[in-house]
């Protein structure tokens, strides 16, 4: 069964908070689910010494409200950028800008508006969220969002239940600012939202599996999980919608209030090393953010929307932004719409 980036894992390697007493290296890590090489855990508690608590989560607003009620012990997390935005509003995050030497990051990775200055963060992986469909059911080479509004693929279609994705891809489909808090224009997504509900087998964040066995035939996801589904089932393709889409970037961030910030900082330098950022792009399918690894890299990620985008395409991405006090308005948009 493949796991998408954000399925939760119950139980997986549970995170052992306050366990490190006495002269114990550790390293508490907090990541998305099956983002990571199968080796690199491995690799780094081998030559460093640090034994690594990880544990995985679902959803970036969970993960956010454990740190805003004072949830401690995480030493190192990966967080959205939008939600990189929020943790630096509330004051929750350690700054790394005197304790890290960047190398060459990719030209739009430099200065992204979350952290412009990478003061608080470093990117980690990044991709796209775009269209994945099976091409054998498809055959009219689509390139609008407008195909997930389509009739005739009534109860072949998921979405994502991720309210950042799933109402930016309304505004997009819309022509209107994906970043919306306006809110007539988030009153018109919201209605054509509901309008596309019944053309909806089901809202899921782990929709990989539902691509490979042909039971989706379209779907909003993001690009690394689309290119493990593909991986299993050739027929499926994917593509970024000609009136534009986000680019995520998930970085890692450290939590002011972490245990062992200085295990968390080895573990930044030590994953952009090219040769360990590039096993975790081959093994989850997200590029990374070091020019140097690019060579080391699958060569089938590379110049590809599935991957690494070619540059007249990433002019046409954009970042989720933070959108301050409105986002319960976003929230209780989605509500309505699953309800």
């Amino acid at each position: 069964m493949k796991l998408s980036r954000r399925h939760f894992l119950m139980g997986t390697l549970a995170l052992g908070l306050g366990c490190a007493r006495g002269r114990d290296r550790v390293l508490n890590f907090y990541n998305w689910s099956n983002f990571i090489a199968p080796n690199t855990i491995r690799d780094f508690e081998k030559e460093s010494g640090i034994r690594v608590n990880y544990e995985e989560f679902s959803s970036a607003d969970v993960m956010f409200a454990k740190l805003k009620i004072g949830v401690t012990g995480y030493d190192l997390v990966v967080a959205p950028g939008y939600m990189v935005r929020r943790m630096i509003r509330h004051d929750l995050l350690y700054p790394l800008s005197k304790d890290i030497t960047a190398p060459e990051y990719l030209p739009h990775l430099n200065s992204p508006p979350f952290d412009p200055k990478h003061e608080y963060s470093v990117p980690y992986l990044w991709g796209t969220t775009g269209v994945g469909y099976n091409s054998k059911k498809i055959t009219t080479n689509p390139k609008s969002w407008s195909l997930l509004w389509d009739k005739s693929l009534e109860k072949r279609i998921t979405v994502l239940d991720e309210k950042r994705d799933a109402i930016g891809m309304a505004l997009f489909h819309l022509g209107l600012s994906p970043n919306s808090t306006d809110l007539k224009e988030l009153e018109r997504a919201k209605q054509s939202l509901l309008e596309q509900r019944p053309l909806v087998r089901r809202y899921t964040s782990d929709f990989t599996d539902d691509l490979i066995r042909g039971e989706t035939w379209a779907a909003l996801g993001w690009s690394g999980d689309v290119a493990q589904a593909q991986a299993s089932n050739p027929e499926i393709q994917y593509y970024l919608p000609d009136e534009g889409c986000f680019l995520f970037v998930d970085s890692l961030v450290i939590p002011r209030s972490a245990p062992h910030p200085e295990a968390a900082l080895d573990f930044i330098r030590y994953f952009l090393r090219p040769e360990v950022c590039k096993d975790i792009t081959n093994a989850t399918g997200y590029a990374n953010p070091v020019v140097a690894s690019k060579p080391l890299v699958d060569p089938k990620l590379l110049n590809n929307s599935l991957g690494y985008p070619p540059d007249d395409v990433l002019k046409n991405l954009y970042y989720q932004e933070d959108l301050g006090d409105k986002e319960a308005v976003w929230d209780d948009l989605w509500a309505e719409v699953k309800r």
